[in-house]
């Protein structure tokens, strides 16, 4: 059973422990510079395989170009097909290209942009972002550093042109450029050996700055991440909602039953006698729809919010760990309020608490927001694990009205971090003369890539990471993370934890319903139903189209876009 987060009363708690490896990751982006060198290299490689085409084209006979179109048309009509197809076919895995992310001065002016200010952050999972946005102030310094030796530069390049050797003043200026960003990318290495090295308490006991002072109080506000905003994701496999920053959606599970009393035993008895099998169900009667509004008569009143409650409860019982074999996790157990994407920026501080209110209380507590078209409120047990790498959420969802009874279960589950971020571990290992070559020449790339940009810009680069839509509220965790979870261990984990705290919550669900004299015989058929189709599952998939992430899986997962 996984410890109990620190905080107490169902509210999270950030527990034992330090900085977690997100964090740390997230804010060494902030140190690492680009290859442009790579990437130079890579333009030229394309456009010299491009040259040669033209030109083999140009000397090639007839017959032998009609061959090589042939050979193009068939190389088109393999990429056609799909990838169930192609594995079917060669049985090999197909290269997953990772989405383009931003390091080091334009990850910086995206997270002041799209992070600090663009209204109130999405709350944070496994991660601190309080601590980003301090890196990302402290590499501000850096770049300012940078355009004041710039400055200093092209000054002395003015200066000399009244010197006898004017015809050096390009030079100077060059070197000077050449020596600011040689200085940029030596201090951000050493910023960034002290980052990877350093301790919570370094980190976050650091100074809060000016510009992000605002920003960082909405964090403070939103830590416990009880009120959420969700989107509409459209995929190929239909229509899903995301709670934004929770990570991917996995497997939704959605049970509906009408609410009558629970019928004698006797009499379910004879139902089976009659029929040789299990209870047949019909629709229940005006009568027994109307006894469940008198407690005694039939069904012990209820709201959803004590649904709510008894869930939760069931969910916080600890269990005597048994040895420690797994990785050290966190279970935390609240409330949330749901909220669309496009009233998230308009949020007023009155009706921010208000929605805290209602995740907390519940809609019948004083001040709560109370419009159900506004926000709805919804059950969140997060489990924590990998260091804070891996995050596995479940939003449950409880609404009762005229009888019926409607239990919605959401799992999101947080993808790994890329790896571009994890390249900062390797920079900061480095050093020697070997490497400071290296800076020079990279140094010098960048020189002359700021001659060149204003005059050559790429149309195609857009100054946000790929898997930012620029529009809307935007986790910087959920940008940061990988497509796939490659990791067979690290997927095992997130199965276990959701089909885990799945389980829990049908079986609270249940448990309440017994004691609440509701008839559950439609419960447990659903629940049957769900678990034969493979949604639930704590074990292997009957069949490897349902997995999430699998080639031709209807299940949208973590495992897929």
């Amino acid at each position: 059973m996984p410890r109990q987060a620190a905080g107490g009363n169902g509210q999270p708690g950030y527990g034992q422990g330090g900085m977690t490896e997100p964090t740390r990751l997230l804010c060494a982006v902030v140190h690492l510079r680009p290859d442009r060198a790579e990437e130079f290299a890579e333009k030229l490689r394309k456009w010299r395989r491009n040259k040669a085409k033209q030109f083999g084209d140009k000397l090639t006979p007839k017959k032998v170009r009609e061959r090589r179109r042939e050979q193009v048309a068939k190389r088109a009509l393999e990429s056609g097909k799909s990838a169930l197809e192609k594995a079917l076919d060669d049985n090999e895995p197909t290269e997953r290209k990772q989405p383009r992310v931003l390091v080091g001065h334009e990850y910086v002016r995206w997270v002041r942009r799209r992070i600090a200010a663009g209204g109130r952050p999405v709350p944070s999972h496994g991660f601190d972002l309080e601590a980003v946005l301090t890196a990302c102030a402290q590499a501000e310094r850096l770049l300012w550093l940078r355009r004041g030796l710039m400055a200093l530069a092209c000054t002395a390049g003015g200066l000399w042109l009244l010197a006898p050797l004017a015809y050096l003043a390009p030079l100077i200026t060059l070197m000077g450029v050449w020596a600011a960003f040689y200085t940029d990318r030596v201090l951000a290495r050493g910023r960034l050996r002290a980052l990877i090295g350093a301790d919570a308490g370094e980190a976050w006991g650091a100074e809060v700055p000016r510009r992000f002072r605002r920003a960082v109080e909405q964090i403070r506000d939103a830590a416990h991440g009880e009120v959420v905003p969700y989107q509409n994701q459209i995929r190929a496999s239909g229509a899903k909602y995301h709670f934004v920053g929770a990570g991917k959606v996995w497997f939704e599970t959605q049970i509906g039953i009408d609410v009558g009393p629970a019928k004698p035993s006797d009499e379910h008895d004879g139902q089976a006698s009659e029929n040789g099998n299990s209870p047949s169900r019909f629709l229940p009667s005006v009568e027994d729809l109307l006894a469940g509004g008198r407690p005694g008569d039939g069904v012990v009143t209820f709201t959803p919010d004590d649904l709510h409650a008894h869930v939760a409860s069931e969910l916080q019982r600890l269990i005597k760990p048994l040895q420690d074999f797994h990785p050290d996790s966190e279970q935390e157990v609240f409330g949330v309020a749901a909220i669309s994407a496009d009233r998230w920026k308009a949020l007023t501080p009155e009706g921010w608490e208000g929605l805290v209110t209602l995740a907390r209380d519940g809609v019948r507590a004083a001040n709560a927001q109370r419009t159900p078209k506004v926000a709805r409120r919804f059950l969140c047990a997060r489990m924590t694990s990998w260091d804070g790498e891996l995050v596995a959420s479940l939003f449950v969802g409880f609404a009762y009205e005229n009888h019926y009874l409607r239990v919605v279960i959401r799992p999101h589950v947080v993808n790994p971090v890329h790896p571009e971020p994890r390249r900062a571990e390797k920079e900061a290992m480095r050093g020697g003369w070997v490497w400071r070559r290296r800076m020079a020449y990279l140094a010098a790339v960048d020189t002359g890539w700021c001659l060149v940009r204003p005059f050559n810009r790429d149309k195609n680069r857009k100054p946000h990471p790929e898997q930012d839509p620029d529009t809307g509220p935007v986790s910087l965790r959920e940008v940061y993370s990988t497509r796939y979870m490659d990791d067979m261990l690290q997927y095992d984990d997130a199965r276990r934890y959701i089909d885990m705290m799945q389980g829990r919550v049908l079986a609270a669900v249940e448990g309440f319903l017994v004691e609440h004299n509701v008839d559950t015989g439609a419960y447990r058929e659903k629940i049957t139903v769900v678990m034969n189709n493979g949604i639930i599952n704590t074990g292997e998939m009957s069949n490897v189209q349902n997995q999430p992430g699998a080639v031709g899986s209807q299940q949208s997962s973590g495992g897929g876009t």
